[in-house]
């Protein structure tokens, strides 16, 4: 898909922030914020994730072990150019940061987690939707723009238009047999943003995740804003304030 390249802006071997883009995105949501890191002097990497990117037919055919393993060489990749690590996750992207931040524990120095999904809303309609006659169905169409039930709220983003039914399968199965079990082992440093009224990601994901992170350096922010991808919402520059302040206090 023409834009839905990785994003690669090198500023040096200090820091560098790695950003994991959402589910049947792409790095493009980046763009902007990528832009905005690097003119504070950071090295920013967002990597294209396994199956995104080409067509929704390539998605299919990757598990969420492909997906860990394309944010796994990521990481490296980015920490072999520069000294510190910042890990950005956008949605699900937050759920492959929680997995980065329990392999390699503190060589990650921190993390921002923006939307992650421990619960969608509808989430057990969804998951019977899954798991009886969405066995049957190869495809699901994503909906008009604000739907709860989509996955994506920016109609302008480079993302697919179709999402695979096993993939979303593959993605449940992400946060419950990772996400939830291994939040304890999450040591670093957190920043937790969300939306006040995300119409996709349950609000309650963000405080069951504050709740249940092992880490101590622990911040909750709710964003006034009713777009489930913070980047899409008029307040961004606010939201990239708050990462920048975020990275500044631990650095």
């Amino acid at each position: 898909m023409v834009g839905a390249e990785p994003i690669f802006i090198d500023k040096g071997d200090k820091i560098g922030v790695l950003m994991l883009h959402g589910f049947t995105s792409s790095p493009d949501q980046f763009k902007e914020l990528s832009l905005y890191l690097s003119s504070k002097g950071y090295t920013t990497y967002a990597p294209l994730l396994a199956g995104h990117g080409t067509c929704p037919e390539d998605l299919l055919k990757v598990c969420k072990d492909d997906w860990k393993e394309s944010a796994k060489e990521a990481y490296l990749k980015l920490s072999g150019k520069v000294k510190k690590v910042f890990i950005v996750g956008n949605s699900f992207g937050g759920n492959l940061a929680f997995y980065l931040a329990k392999e390699f524990g503190d060589q990650i120095s921190g993390i921002v987690s923006l939307g992650t999904p421990i619960r969608l809303r509808f989430h057990n309609f969804i998951k019977f939707r899954l798991y009886t006659y969405g066995l049957l169905k190869k495809f699901y169409k994503k909906r008009p723009r604000h739907y709860a039930l989509d996955y994506t709220d920016m109609s302008d983003e480079i993302t697919y238009s179709f999402m695979p039914t096993k993939s979303v399968r593959e993605f449940f199965k992400l946060i419950e047999e990772e996400t939830i079990p291994n939040l304890p082992k999450v040591k670093v440093p957190t920043f937790i943003g969300h939306a006040s009224v995300d119409p996709v990601v349950a609000p309650e994901s963000a405080t069951y995740i504050h709740e249940h992170i092992g880490s101590s350096h622990k911040i909750i922010f709710w964003f006034n804003s009713s777009h489930h991808t913070l980047f899409s919402d008029k307040k961004r520059d606010e939201l990239f304030v708050k990462i920048h302040d975020f990275i500044k206090s631990i650095v």
